[in-house]
């Protein structure tokens, strides 16, 4: 992500970014909920790459992964139905890249545990895609608040502005 990108969907400015890096190669873009695509979407892929924001879109897309997964009489997974997944993410400048390989390496869940407790949350996701009462009031925490009240520090003991930014949440 550079200046130019700010406000731009991630999913177009990565697509963007390996189409010009990696000669030959062929991109389709989709910024929209993972959810709202049908099964036959994903499994219409022999791997899947994930730059998902939230542990419970990651969560979501192993669960498909894995969900396409078959095994022999042998128990053995069936290799036309095995799904790869490259997973990575960053937090400022700390990041983290993986590959999970349903029926033969640890999935998702098996190390959701791995994740320190979220305590802060990327400005892109409170900015363009919040999907949660907390992002809401974040939003109105971060970056309503100094809109409005340019220069005047937010007091959490004040209950008026305890009731703005309750009243800016609501409204996001």
């Amino acid at each position: 992500y550079r200046i130019q990108d700010v406000g731009k969907p991630k999913a177009e400015v990565a697509a963007k970014r390996v189409m010009e890096r990696v000669s030959g190669v062929n991109i389709v873009p989709h910024f929209c909920r993972i959810e709202d695509k049908e099964l036959e979407f994903y499994n219409q892929f022999q791997i899947i790459v994930l730059g998902l924001d939230s542990i419970e879109a990651r969560s979501y897309i192993n669960s498909v992964a894995c969900g396409f997964l078959e095994y022999d009489s042998d128990d053995r997974p069936v290799q036309e139905t095995v799904k790869p997944m490259v997973d990575g993410g960053t937090e400022g400048f700390k990041g983290h890249a993986r590959v999970i390989i349903p029926g033969m390496t640890p999935c998702f869940e098996c190390n959701i545990w791995l994740f320190p407790p979220q305590v802060k949350f990327p400005l892109c996701t409170l900015a363009e895609t919040p999907r949660t009462a907390a992002h809401c009031i974040e939003y109105a925490h971060l970056i309503k608040w100094d809109e409005v009240h340019s220069g005047k520090p937010f007091d959490a003991d004040d209950t008026e502005h305890m009731q703005w930014i309750y009243s800016e949440a609501l409204k996001r």
